[in-house]
């Protein structure tokens, strides 16, 4: 038998497959509707401490906090397996692909526990960034009103590949009971994680948005809350959990120095 008609079955089959995965996600992505942040808005003004952690294959990945002009909070998942040089940082910006300031990683600094445990991690700058730090925030009590902002998915996808919006989405929230959160998106420490959820709208953070922020309003200002690590399968079908910033400022501190 030639290698040719040895090899058709497999080839069929591998197009077969091919062909059902690619008619689900159409059909999938047509049953779910499209929203921003997964039920968000664009952002009508730039935060000066958005940061968006690029690389050269796929672009935005991640979202940070600038808390110091040289230090960016985010989540270790986010840079698990990367080298300084891998990651580019944009500060500042509307847009993942102009405006703002960029700037390069010179450290990167998991806590030491380790990301199954404490899913969060700071990033040094290559050199100071000139946009204003967000200021770490207490740890807010059940029912507080919050802030998400990120570039991740604007649909509720399984896996399924996204394409990260033009423009900085945003989500006005609040925090949620460490009950609420466990019956929704799996065992929450309430320790050290905190979360948001908006029940009523099916809306949240998504796949892109993590080690993005969860901020509190200040008067004129934002305070940071959480740095996002997960939610449930569904992006729309449960909450959003962070770590929980104030909780690791102790640790924070000790890399970074003392923090206003």
């Amino acid at each position: 038998m030639s290698p040719t008609r040895k090899t058709m079955p497999m080839r069929r089959l591998a197009l077969f497959v091919t062909l059902c995965i690619s008619a689900f996600a159409v059909a999938l992505s047509a049953a779910l509707p499209a929203q921003a942040i997964i039920g968000g808005q664009d952002a009508a003004n730039p935060y000066s401490f958005m940061v968006s952690l690029q690389n050269e294959v796929d672009g935005h990945f991640c979202g940070g906090s600038l808390i110091t002009p040289t230090w960016v909070v985010t989540a270790a998942h986010c840079v698990r397996g990367d080298e300084p040089a891998d990651v580019d940082l944009r500060i500042g910006s509307l847009d993942t692909d102009s405006g703002g300031e960029t700037r390069g990683v010179s450290q990167i600094v998991p806590h030491p526990a380790g990301e199954e445990t404490y899913d969060i991690a700071l990033l040094k700058l290559d050199e100071p960034a000139s946009g204003a730090p967000i200021r770490i925030g207490t740890r807010p009590a059940e029912g507080s009103p919050a802030r998400l902002i990120g570039w991740g998915c604007t649909t509720p996808t399984m896996g399924l590949p996204c394409s990260p919006p033009d423009v900085l989405q945003e989500l006005d929230s609040q925090i949620r009971s460490s009950s609420v959160c466990a019956s929704g998106a799996g065992p929450i420490d309430p320790v050290w994680e905190v979360c948001t959820g908006n029940p009523d709208t099916k809306a949240g953070p998504c796949r892109g948005d993590s080690g993005g922020p969860l901020l509190a309003p200040s008067g004129d200002a934002w305070l940071l809350l959480g740095a996002f690590n997960r939610m449930a399968l569904y992006c729309d079908q449960g909450p959003g959990i962070y770590a929980d910033v104030p909780a690791h400022r102790p640790w924070i501190e000790s890399i970074t120095g003392p923090l206003p």
